[in-house]
């Protein structure tokens, strides 16, 4: 039964691929959207009537996960970056931190602020920041485009805490890993900077104060959108219904692509893919449960992470970048999660996804090229244990919910005090630049 439902997937998707490369992109999109994801759903479908222990099982381990880490760790940064763009102290940090964004990645100050949550909160937090900053007219369609491709990276908590200590039982390689995540994502932002570079980018709202120097400017762009702003109890209500319909988006993404991965397994489709790219990759000399890993991680960040990591017949350095490249990709869970917040904006999701398969390409071969690098100052010992053990603090919501409260107070800290000193050494250049 598992090989006859793997041949229909198959041939489904073969279907669509011969019908795209006879007719135009078009054409194509109608037929996935008419007939393609229409038939792949009632499979589904078929398959959770076939499966349903397996299925509710998988259910509830989504839901567990949704409910004991994402939840508490996602939260307060939804509610606080909707508060401070509401308040405009994104408006303030991006005024004086322009000068470096504009230069380096080609998007307003403003987009500080989606890389730093980002980073620190992760998937896909910079994509809500990013979709918020566009809908609110701060920054341009192209711009906002620029965002997203390098405001979508993992957090720390899952970098190091899950996959690191949790899966490779080894924190050195959690320096390592977001080493090489957090660099793939700056080369990306930087090549990103160049799309539609000739464009004039309109700055709907930014420079009302031109011929103020850059402090002043900050603090009467923070003072015009205070003013234009709702009461603090109506932004917090609002900032907080906004939250937490995201939130229940992504849980609802979260539980169905448990059971999708889940279904996938069950019915040998995974391991039949892995088997036929196996054949066609053995003069890379690929091995074969690292090409699981990586088709898994194509729908399911944490599940490729973790068969990478227990993958002990492979070489180290192959289980640290098929893991790399699973981590920058993120996968089609989070990518659902992340086009259905950016669809209500003019953001392209087929460039989103390009950058995110860029961003995991890139993260791919840095491993290989720091790898020998980090030997030099760190020891790799992976103990011979593939069995992964969550970490405490995965099974304590109050611990979570604490712990990213912290990290949103610490950067939200640190950002402020970065972006006062660039703007008082700005200030100060041009005061310096004006005598002369």
């Amino acid at each position: 039964m598992s090989i006859i439902i793997t041949l229909l997937l198959l041939v489904i998707i073969g279907a669509a691929f011969v019908y795209f490369l006879k007719g135009s992109f078009t054409r194509f999109q109608n037929f996935f959207g008419d007939y393609v994801i229409v038939a792949i759903v009632v499979m589904l479908v078929f398959c959770i009537i076939i499966f349903p222990n397996e299925s509710v099982k998988a259910a509830y381990n989504g839901l567990n996960i949704w409910v004991t880490v994402v939840l508490p760790a996602l939260l307060p940064f939804f509610i606080g970056s909707e508060l401070l763009v509401g308040l405009g102290v994104v408006k303030f940090v991006g005024t004086l931190l322009e000068p470096i964004m504009r230069p380096l990645f080609n998007v307003p100050g403003e987009g500080s602020f989606a890389f730093a949550m980002s980073v620190t909160s992760g998937y896909p937090v910079g994509v809500k920041i990013a979709t918020k900053l566009r809908n609110d007219h701060i920054v341009s369609k192209v711009e906002a485009q620029r965002l997203v491709s390098f405001c979508s990276t993992s957090g720390p908590l899952f970098l190091v805490g899950a996959v690191s200590i949790g899966m490779f039982k080894s924190s050195e390689i959690g320096i390592l890993l977001a080493t090489a995540h957090y660099l793939a994502a700056i080369i990306v932002g930087l090549f990103f900077s160049f799309y539609k570079r000739g464009k004039v980018n309109t700055r709907l709202q930014s420079y009302s104060y031109k011929n103020q120097s850059i402090i002043k400017r900050a603090i009467l762009n923070l003072a015009s959108t205070r003013s234009k702003a709702p009461s603090f109890g109506i932004l917090l209500g609002n900032a907080v219904k906004e939250s937490i319909n995201t939130m229940l988006m992504v849980g609802g993404f979260i539980i169905l692509f448990s059971v999708i991965i889940n279904i996938l397994e069950l019915i040998g489709f995974v391991s039949f893919i892995s088997k036929v790219l196996f054949f066609f990759l053995k003069p890379l000399h690929i091995e074969l449960p690292i090409i699981k890993a990586l088709i898994t991680g194509l729908f399911e960040i944490t599940m490729g992470c973790k068969i990478a990591a227990g993958t002990l017949s492979a070489s180290l350095i192959n289980r640290i970048a098929a893991a790399a490249f699973i981590i920058g990709w993120s996968g089609f869970s989070i990518h659902a999660q992340s086009i259905s917040i950016i669809s209500i904006t003019d953001i392209n999701s087929y460039l989103y996804i390009f950058s995110k398969f860029f961003h995991g390409v890139l993260s791919y071969a840095l491993i290989y090229l720091l790898y020998p690098i980090f030997t030099l100052f760190f020891t790799f010992s992976v103990p011979a244990s593939n069995h992964y053990q969550q970490l405490s603090i995965y099974h304590n919501l109050f611990n979570n919910f604490k712990l990213s409260v912290e990290f949103f107070l610490v950067i939200l800290i640190t950002l402020l005090l970065f972006s006062l000193i660039v703007g008082f050494f700005t200030y100060m250049t041009s005061c310096l630049n004006k005598k002369r």
